[in-house]
């Protein structure tokens, strides 16, 4: 299943700051790699502007510097460009990507989610149930869409 994070939107840092301060972003994808060591997956992070260190990413984790576009538009554009959209989950807390992201056919969760996602069940066998949720259309389905609002 391939993941597509918005990496500066997860580490919460403006591209200024997040090149200044690389151990964030270092913390981040190297808990990426653990992710993908003990789940698999195929794990693309999409950072803001571009990276001249250019260091290697850690195993099971690729990353792609969006610069001269956004990270936001890079990661719609590649949406729009795939075969299957639909087996693509983009991971954001930007509640405005992650409406877009549907808009060009793939799926979207937040962090929170991943994590859920990514825990086993109690039981042991994969995904705890609450990672079906989807909270947004509960939230049309009881009209308290921000649209309607």
């Amino acid at each position: 299943m391939p993941y597509w994070f918005d990496g500066n939107n997860l580490i919460g840092q403006s591209t200024a700051r997040a090149s200044a301060d690389r151990e964030t972003r270092r913390q981040f994808l190297s808990h990426l790699s653990t992710r993908f060591r003990s789940k698999g997956g195929r794990f693309l992070v999409y950072f803001d502007g571009d990276d001249p260190d250019r260091s290697m990413p850690p195993p099971g984790v690729k990353i792609r510097f969006s610069a001269p576009l956004s990270s936001d538009d890079a990661i719609l554009r590649d949406i729009a460009a795939a075969r299957n959209p639909a087996d693509i989950i983009v991971v954001t807390n930007d509640r405005g990507l992650a409406s877009r992201t549907k808009d060009f056919g793939a799926k979207s969760v937040t962090w929170a989610e991943f994590d859920v996602r990514q825990k086993p069940a109690p039981d042991g066998r994969g995904a705890s149930p609450e990672a079906a949720v989807d909270v947004d259309e509960w939230m049309r389905y009881f009209g308290m869409d921000d649209e309607k609002n």
